[in-house]
């Protein structure tokens, strides 16, 4: 009985398990994975923050206690006994899984919401977690569960001194701790210095809490199977009797409970970015999440979360319907590259707006901030926005235009260079820009906004951008003009300094062809007739200099090597529609990745690259970008992706970069980027 009625409700999904499983994907800083050990069937192991680092865990735990017998859900607590997962899910906005407890089956659901369209939710960094139980021997079982975070979501120093307290008010019961000197706009290990974890649930007859030194809290609910509504007091260091903040339920007993029980987590940051607002500028400005337009109090979001789950979890269902259903028109395992990357390109950035005099938010002024999550702390950085303009196309392009507007709006006033700045600084969340004239990623800098400002214009039918910027805009298309034909002294987003780079040139040509559609929608006729002529010419001396024998060369002319790079920049060709590439080029690189592929997670993004690293983004864009000439070599590129992704014999999460071979990466090369 037990497997005939666990095989009728679930299906195995172990043919994609990943390393890492994400749990709270939703912010900058709330980013938390749990690792999954090759051949292992438990989530008995610690959440881990982004970065794998495992001195650096993230204290959260869960236990059930089934007819006085204590099971652990989650972690690696001395207390309980095992469980054994049975089965896992992920989707675009959640991670699923099934385990048995003794003669009790737990569904487990860690929601991290997106809400492309409404940016008080989307903005609110708070996810869900939920359980389910019913049993699996048709017996009536007395279960009581219980979930705790410690003082270890504050900060990478666990010597630091954490405080904490409990509110308990008519709709809610919720836990909140803080250092006691928290460090403003700072980071160790990437873990946030400035921030407030939230714990919390709604209130019921069966609900209990306590604070207080781990053993002690998880003690009293295996030996009791409830809480004591007490606080400890004893504020101490994070790492000293490591104080967790619990909270359990009561279900009673059944053979089924048909309410889930819900508990929500956060971590909130006010403000949440510093930016300068122009180059050259002395002076910043603090900006806070969007959320707090609508909410006066803490508290007032958290009962608004928790009244929330069930509407969230419909809203879920149906934006992962509709995401999977489109993705599995491409394939299946593109779908699971989907399901499993979409929050964190979400979760990378904070939505902020500004906060008047008299108190009051100015809701005219959204600017969103995007970390460089696992290579650094860059602010904006345009190459990974590029990466991720994809998603915000496809969820609302909106999104796209306030990563653009931060960037614009810097380099619109006191900015002295003829291209495009890399980014807006390299301490996020400190937003002090970058007006250097020493970088070298003129070329791919520049291209990759007008090619993002054109795609938010056309997607969203809203031209404020490129009216606001037009000036800006065209001196950046003059230097493409200028220089992207023969790039010299230049560098690409892979770091690739060979002069005349074929796939950085092509970046600039597509951005001089994208000037051409915004100096059209702005009414610059003559302009427009110029931008446009540039492109095709340049494009046809592209393809004469860049081929030979069908074969697409990494730089210019250079036909004395077997050497190849993928030609990913073609794929805003596609993007936009502007039509430059001849079809014989795509032909040419798929020949390219047909004859190259020796890889089992990729092919190098450049050959030339001594360490033969793949980069999953350009892998995706250059199957993107031969999708109408070989749907064949396209699913080659995708299914060599996937099998990284669900690789699982090595360890951290799923990384940007990684070695082709062997699937190996490290901790600056995009892990949960």
């Amino acid at each position: 009985m037990f497997v005939s009625l666990v095989d009728s409700q679930f299906n195995s999904l172990r043919n994609f398990w990943p390393a890492s499983y994400p749990l709270a994907v939703r912010a900058p800083y709330l980013n938390t994975w749990i690792k999954s050990a090759n051949g292992s069937d438990s989530l008995n192991f610690w959440p881990l923050h982004w970065d794998g680092n495992t001195s650096q865990i993230m204290g959260w735990s869960g236990f059930a206690r089934i007819d006085g017998v204590t099971w652990q859900w989650m972690g690696a607590s001395p207390i309980g006994n095992s469980t054994t997962l049975l089965n896992s899910e992920i989707t675009p906005t959640s991670t699923k899984f099934s385990v048995i407890a003794g003669s009790v089956l737990l569904n487990l659901t860690f929601l991290s919401p997106i809400e492309p369209s409404d940016w008080v939710k989307q903005s609110l960094p708070f996810i869900y977690l939920s359980l389910e139980a019913q049993s699996i021997d048709g017996q009536a079982h007395d279960v009581q569960v219980y979930s705790d975070i410690s003082a270890e979501w504050l900060s990478g120093n666990r010597n630091l001194v954490a405080t904490w307290q409990t509110t308990q008010t008519d709709t809610s019961v919720y836990h909140r701790a803080q250092l006691q000197s928290p460090e403003y706009m700072t980071e160790i290990n990437n873990i946030a210095e400035d921030s407030t974890v939230y714990y919390s649930m709604q209130t019921g007859a069966q609900v209990t809490y306590q604070t207080g030194e781990d053993s002690v809290v998880r003690g009293q609910f295996q030996s009791k199977g409830s809480l004591t509504n007490q606080q400890d007091t004893n504020f101490r260091a994070i790492n000293d009797d490591f104080v967790v903040l619990g909270i359990s339920v009561d279900l009673g007993t059944s053979t089924k409970f048909a309410t889930p029980v819900v508990w929500g987590l956060g971590l909130v940051r006010d403000p949440v970015i510093e930016y300068t607002t122009s180059a050259g500028s002395s002076t910043s400005q603090n900006r806070s999440s969007y959320f707090w337009t609508e909410f006066d109090t803490i508290a007032d979001a958290i009962d608004s979360f928790l009244a929330d789950y069930s509407n969230a979890v419909d809203r879920a269902n149906k934006l992962d319907q509709q995401i999977m259903s489109a993705a599995q028109n491409i394939s299946s395992q593109y779908a699971d590259l989907v399901a499993f990357g979409a929050r964190q390109a979400l979760a990378s950035s904070d939505i902020t707006v500004t906060k008047s005099s008299d108190g009051s938010y100015n809701t005219s002024d959204v600017k969103a901030f995007q970390r460089d999550t696992g290579i650094g702390q860059r602010v904006n950085a345009v190459e990974t926005l590029f990466a991720t303009m994809p998603i915000y196309l496809y969820l609302n392009a909106s999104l796209l235009g306030i990563h653009l507007d931060s960037l614009l709006q810097y380099q619109s006033s006191g900015y002295a260079n003829a291209y495009a700045a890399p980014d807006l600084g390299i301490a996020y969340p400190v937003a002090s820009g970058d007006a250097s004239d020493t970088h070298t990623r003129g070329i791919e800098d520049t291209g990759n906004m007008l090619i993002m400002t054109l795609a938010h214009a056309r997607t969203t039918g809203d031209g404020t951008l490129i009216k606001n910027y037009y000036t800006l805009l065209s001196l950046w298309a003059d230097y493409l003009v200028s220089y992207t034909l023969y790039p010299n002294g230049q560098t690409s987003a892979d770091d690739i300094t060979e002069s005349n780079n074929t796939n950085l040139a092509i970046k600039g040509i597509i951005g001089i062809a994208a000037m051409a559609e915004i100096s059209q929608a702005m009414g610059d006729i003559t302009g427009a007739q110029q931008y446009q002529a540039n492109a095709t010419t340049y494009v046809k001396l592209w393809q004469s200099l860049a081929s030979s024998s069908g074969h697409l060369l990494p730089t210019y002319e250079d036909t004395s090597s077997s050497d190849y790079a993928l030609m990913y920049n073609m794929y805003a060709d596609t993007l936009l529609k502007t039509n430059l590439i001849d079809r014989s080029v795509c032909i040419f690189t798929t020949s390219v990745a047909d004859r190259s592929i020796t890889g089992k997670f990729g092919l190098s993004y450049d050959n030339t690259n001594s360490n033969k690293d793949a980069n999953s983004a350009w892998t995706l864009f250059t199957a993107g970008s031969i999708a109408s000439v070989s749907p064949v070599t396209q699913n080659q590129l995708v299914e060599m992706v996937h099998t990284r992704a669900g690789f699982n014999q090595t360890t951290g999460n799923f990384p940007l970069i990684y070695d082709d071979q062997t699937g190996n990466s490290s901790v600056t090369n995009g892990l949960a980027r």
